[in-house]
């Protein structure tokens, strides 16, 4: 299952012109994926993972203050931050 996820990110990736990090091959792909928007190119960041509460973790304690995409692979859709505890399902990719 996880392997799926690890191809539709990098052919998504190639194909938006998105850095796609060396260490993103080293473990299995979960379903939510975040995006540096401030990098130069857009980064995809080396972790991704299997629920939302893991990825809100990440923007509240890491990615704060930054321009900072998240995309479910599962459904095809980006999601919106509300800054405090939760995503909101947005437009499909």
């Amino acid at each position: 299952m996880f392997e799926r996820y690890k191809v539709r990110i990098q052919s998504y990736c190639e194909e938006a012109g998105i850095e796609v990090p060396v260490g993103f091959g080293r473990h299995a792909a979960g379903r939510y994926v975040a995006i540096d928007e401030e990098s130069s190119p857009p980064k995809l960041v080396a972790t991704t993972w299997p629920n939302r509460k893991d990825a809100v973790a990440y923007l509240v304690n890491v990615a704060a203050g930054r321009r900072t995409r998240i995309l479910d692979f599962k459904e095809r859709r980006e999601l919106g931050f509300d800054g405090k505890a939760s995503l909101q399902r947005g437009a499909i990719f």
